[in-house]
């Protein structure tokens, strides 16, 4: 866990970033991502993802717009992916966030 400027937490795995966030979502108007894959790499296919257990225990992943957001339960959420260690979220709302960079001429996502 990191903390930011604004000390909101924070946890990182590889290039994606889950934001702590104090209001829940509007989930009703959400759509589920019900396979838990977050972002897939386009070289190897690998992907970052909430686990299947952390999913049958309530973890819930939703699109809402261009957002991404994740509700941990209870007993918390792991997210997992091939090259990086998995990392464990407390309960709680997350936004999740592709990491970005400056290239000199324009922002872009950082694509793992």
């Amino acid at each position: 866990m990191n903390n930011t400027e604004t000390n909101r937490p924070f946890w990182r795995q590889g290039d994606i970033y889950f934001v702590k966030i104090d209001q829940q979502p509007d989930f009703e108007n959400a759509k589920p991502v019900s396979t838990g894959i977050i972002a897939r790499g386009e070289q190897t296919g690998h992907m970052h993802r909430v686990s299947p257990s952390s999913l049958s225990a309530g973890a819930a992943l939703v699109r809402l717009e261009e957002a991404m957001y994740l509700r941990s339960p209870e007993t918390g959420a792991t997210i997992v992916h091939d090259e990086h260690g998995p990392i464990q979220l407390p309960a709680g709302f997350y936004a999740v966030l592709n990491q970005r960079e400056f290239d000199g001429l324009a922002w872009r996502t950082v694509l793992d």
